[in-house]
């Protein structure tokens, strides 16, 4: 989902007053020409609550309630339903008759989609819009063995890690393979490692086994989003596989970008999550720190990162700070930095 396209697509079509009532505020009233509006909370009296300004942004005071800065239409749907910023973006396309997967762009005439793209291209954020997010049918993880394997076990993922993130293998690929959901625990994609421990020139290591738009997820989310809120922190690592050791070190608080590359769609996911959780990025031993440093330059001013930086020389060449329980419990106590 779009944030921003949602987010002027109720502005535009006056949708706030809909989504107010249904999220049970009352006592709504308008101000200054449709301006804003002024509504007491679902268990509030105080009329003034709670303010939505009539705006693309969707701009939100909320006077009564503590739901921390920069609060809009989306965050009074976290707070008043209980549920995390995804699930809030599809409880409000639902409510106002959208799918979560709808495409803004279906409708415009060619030559607009024309415009869109080129201006995509100049900003460098084609890649977000490539291929657009779709479930598929869980049925086919069906077609796959459901097993563990020894080679990540080898490296620290458990078999009861292996099950909970259902990994399996493809006898027709040779590959170990991962079940990609969504934020909002739809299956939609199926990545695939290739089953050997040396990997020639020649192979691809990893391969889509079933299409997904790596840039468009933030592998785990689905599962560990509930313990980064309540730990404060959410570890960010490269690779799916760290995701799944943490998880069997005890430590459910991460997620992966499925490769070395963050995308603009994946760092404006993580600036909601730094509303309750400091972002911490776990990058490979590989990754120099002026690059760490330019991928913390693209998240909005005001959000603090941290980084891990072996700067006691702990990992080795290429080495993830999560291949080793013992290593990366002594980076996060001796080696995480804030950036900004």
């Amino acid at each position: 989902m779009d944030i921003q396209r949602l987010k002027q697509y109720i502005y535009e079509n006056d949708l706030i007053e809909i989504i107010a009532n249904q999220l049970g505020m009352h006592d709504i009233k308008w101000h200054d020409n449709k301006r804003y509006l002024t509504c007491a909370w679902p268990d509030g009296d105080n009329k003034n609550g709670c303010v939505i300004y009539n705006s693309e942004y969707l701009n939100v005071e909320a006077n009564t309630r503590d739901l921390g800065n920069k609060v809009d239409l989306i965050s009074v749907v976290e707070f008043v339903n209980k549920i995390n910023f995804f699930n809030a973006l599809k409880w409000i396309s639902e409510c106002i008759g959208l799918n979560y997967y709808y495409n803004f762009d279906k409708d415009l005439p060619e030559s607009l989609q024309i415009t869109n793209m080129i201006e995509k291209q100049r900003t460098n954020n084609i890649e977000e819009d490539n291929i657009p997010v779709k479930p598929i049918d869980p049925t086919i993880l069906t077609y796959y063995q459901k097993c563990g394997n020894i080679m990540w076990y080898e490296d620290g993922v458990d078999y009861e890690t292996q099950e909970e993130f259902e990994l399996g293998y493809d006898p027709f690929t040779n590959r170990i393979t991962i079940p990609i959901y969504n934020e909002i625990n739809d299956l939609v994609g199926v990545k695939g490692r290739l089953f050997k421990p040396t990997i020639e020139d020649w192979e691809m290591k990893y391969l889509y086994i079933e299409s997904c738009p790596r840039s468009k997820i933030l592998y785990g989310l689905y599962k560990t989003d509930k313990y980064i809120k309540e730990l404060g922190k959410c570890f960010c690592f490269e690779a799916e596989k760290s995701t799944h050791q943490l998880w069997s070190y005890g430590y459910k608080n991460s997620i992966a970008f499925g490769g070395k590359k963050i995308s603009q769609h994946q760092i404006k996911s993580l600036e909601r999550l730094s509303i309750y959780a400091d972002i911490v990025l776990c990058m490979d031993k590989d990754v120099e720190k002026n690059e760490i440093e330019k991928v913390a330059l693209q998240f909005a001013d005001g959000i603090p990162i941290y980084y891990i930086w072996d700067n006691d020389n702990i990992l080795n060449e290429k080495e993830s700070p999560a291949d080793s329980k013992e290593k990366f419990e002594k980076l996060v106590k001796d080696n995480i930095y804030k950036i900004k």
